[in-house]
C-alpha cells in the first residue's frame, strides 16, 4: 500500500526525503573567527597567502543538508605592506600601505563529504567556499571612503570539537574589481611624490588588486527541525 501511495503521489516521497535529510543535522551555526590578512597588487610582496596583519569577524551558517550550507560573514581586517618589498625598484618614493578594510560576504559552503554534527564520534570534512563580497576601505586624499566588489572563493577544513562546538581552518581569496587598494591611482594622477613618466609602470591598470584571509573559526550549532527529537548528540 505504501509503494502504491508513493507511485500515485511522488512529490510526497520527495518531500519525505528532503525532510529526512534535514532531520539529521543541526540547522544553524554562529561563531567568530580570527586570523591574518594580506594584500597582493602593484605594491609589496607578490606572495598570495602571506598573512602579515590581523583580521577578525563573525560568521553565520544555515545547513541546508549535510553537503551544503548557506553562509554570511562580517570581517574587519588590516592591510599592511612595505613599499620597499615591491617588485619595482622605484617605490622608495612611495609610502607603505596601511589601512583598514571592512567586508560583508554571502555565499555557499560545499562539503567534500557529508557533515553532520548529530553523529556520535569524530566528524569532519574539507570544503569549498563560493561567495560574493562587498567591502569598504579608505583612499587618499583625506581618508576618502570607497566601496568595492570582490569575487571570493576559498577552501577549508571543519570538524566537531565537542558537544555543540565545531571549528574550521580556512583560507579565503578575494579578487577585487578595483586597482586602488594601494592608492596607486591617486598617487600617479596627482604626481604628489614626483613620479616621472617612466615610473607609471608602477601602476598596472590591466591587473586588479587581491586580498586574502587565513584563520580559524569557532562556531556553536543549534536549531533542529520540529520532526526531530530534542536529544543532544
Amino acid at each position: 500500500m505504501l509503494a502504491i501511495a508513493i507511485m500515485r503521489k511522488p512529490y510526497l516521497f520527495i518531500a519525505f526525503l528532503l525532510t529526512a535529510n534535514l532531520c539529521n543535522a543541526q540547522l544553524h551555526e554562529v561563531g567568530v573567527f580570527i586570523g591574518g590578512s594580506n594584500y597582493v597588487g602593484d605594491l609589496g610582496s607578490p606572495t598570495f597567502v602571506n598573512p602579515n596583519a590581523p583580521a577578525f569577524g563573525f560568521i553565520y551558517k544555515f545547513n541546508k543538508n549535510p553537503r551544503l550550507a548557506y553562509r554570511a560573514t562580517l570581517t574587519k581586517m588590516e592591510l599592511h605592506e612595505n613599499a620597499h618589498q615591491s617588485k619595482q625598484h622605484i617605490l622608495e618614493k612611495f609610502t607603505d600601505l596601511d589601512k583598514t578594510l571592512t567586508e560583508f560576504t554571502a555565499g555557499v559552503e560545499y562539503n567534500f563529504f557529508e557533515y553532520n554534527l548529530d553523529t556520535q564520534g569524530p566528524e569532519g570534512t574539507p570544503y569549498f567556499v563560493f561567495e560574493l563580497a562587498a567591502f569598504k576601505y579608505s583612499t587618499k586624499p583625506n581618508d576618502k571612503e570607497k566601496t568595492g566588489i570582490a569575487l571570493p572563493f576559498g577552501i577549508g577544513y571543519k570538524a566537531k570539537l565537542f558537544g555543540k562546538l565545531a571549528y574550521a581552518i580556512e583560507t579565503r581569496v578575494r579578487y577585487t574589481m578595483t586597482d586602488d587598494l594601494d592608492d596607486s591611482e591617486y598617487i600617479l594622477e596627482n604626481n604628489e611624490l614626483g613620479f616621472s613618466n617612466s615610473d607609471t609602470k608602477y601602476h598596472n591598470s590591466e591587473t586588479n588588486d587581491w586580498y586574502f584571509f587565513t584563520g580559524v573559526s569557532l562556531v556553536y550549532t543549534f536549531g533542529r527541525p520540529p520532526c526531530c527529537s530534542k536529544t543532544s548528540y
